[in-house]
């Protein structure tokens, strides 16, 4: 069973790693790393404790360290890019960044124009197009990049301070309950065509039924119902995919009691029917369900990037 704990290996000897991706169907997992995501091509769906938000072209979201978090396709291509920092180098700078609860998404969502937006699309392409250039001390230039960017999210984001770690009820430290976390979810991946009680749940953990709902609903933005409902339906997209099965015969492969909720659970998720999904973009993707993500055209991806660079680049 795969580990939702993600370990990042940072990119020469840099404080981050950095990289461009077509994501399929990435599972819930979580990262000592904060994130950016700047979305090139096509939409993304992504779930945080925040809630489920749809991204498209030119949106920035920040993903801070410790968040559970996963992402999926939507309809067509996509094409993102991920800024991944290593928050061991913030801390350094900023004893209370770990603590922070910045308003970045929100800002997002409300003015996508926001000059605090495009510094961020602004320095993520800079940084990848001196990652891919490697000109003569790119690497001062890099870290200098990501010290604006950490400046600029310190600076001029508001937050607030998130209280000290405290013992939990059950007397487990944070990292311990992002991995109590990670076992209820693999379980739920595991089984999430089986029926699924929250009690039965909650006794594997030795934990409340109220405890477990808190948890999922602090930690991933969501019910125990819900994530189940979220994992049978990306689940159902290989067999959906296939024409000569039945939507019904999907629905119940895939753990859902009858077509309506599973049109329901869809349709919240994609936006679509699985009829309308299917006949739009189902039988076009090739693999689907194979991997986390789809093949990806790199050098597009820097053509599009140009349009961030600030005038008066070197690869502008």
């Amino acid at each position: 069973m795969e580990t939702h704990l993600e370990r990042i290996e940072h990119q020469e000897n840099l404080p981050l790693r950095i990289f461009v991706h077509s994501v399929r169907n990435c599972a819930s997992h979580c990262h000592r790393d904060s994130e950016f995501l700047l979305v090139l091509r096509g939409q993304v769906m992504v779930q945080t404790s925040e809630g489920q938000v749809a991204l498209k072209p030119d949106d920035v979201y920040f993903i801070p360290s410790g968040e559970m978090h996963f992402t999926h396709e939507t309809t067509g291509t996509n094409l993102l890019v991920a800024l991944q920092i290593d928050t061991a180098f913030a801390t350094r700078l900023d004893p209370d960044f770990p603590r922070r609860r910045f308003a970045y998404n929100q800002i997002g969502r409300r003015f996508p124009n926001d000059r605090r937006l495009q510094a961020t699309r602004e320095i993520v392409a800079e940084i990848l197009w001196e990652m891919r250039m490697r000109r003569e001390g790119y690497r001062f230039q890099v870290e200098s990049h990501l010290l604006r960017l950490l400046t600029l999210l310190v600076r001029d984001v508001p937050s607030t301070l998130a209280a000290p770690p405290k013992a939990e009820p059950q007397n487990i430290a944070d990292d311990a309950l992002g991995q109590r976390l990670a076992r209820l979810v693999t379980y739920l991946e595991a089984h999430s065509n089986e029926e699924i009680s929250s009690a039965e749940l909650a006794a594997s953990e030795s934990v409340s039924v109220s405890y477990l709902a808190r948890l999922f609903k602090t930690r991933l933005g969501c019910t125990v119902s819900e994530y189940v409902s979220i994992v049978r339906t990306k689940k159902s997209l290989p067999l959906l995919a296939r024409r000569e099965t039945t939507i019904l015969d999907v629905a119940m492969e895939c753990g859902f009691p009858n077509v309506k909720s599973y049109n329901t659970a869809f349709k919240r998720l994609f936006n679509l029917t699985p009829s309308q999904w299917r006949q739009q973009a189902g039988s076009d993707i090739p693999g689907i369900g194979e991997s986390a993500y789809n093949r990806c055209d790199a050098g597009f991806a820097f053509h599009l990037l140009r349009k961030y660079l600030p005038a008066g680049s070197a690869y502008a």
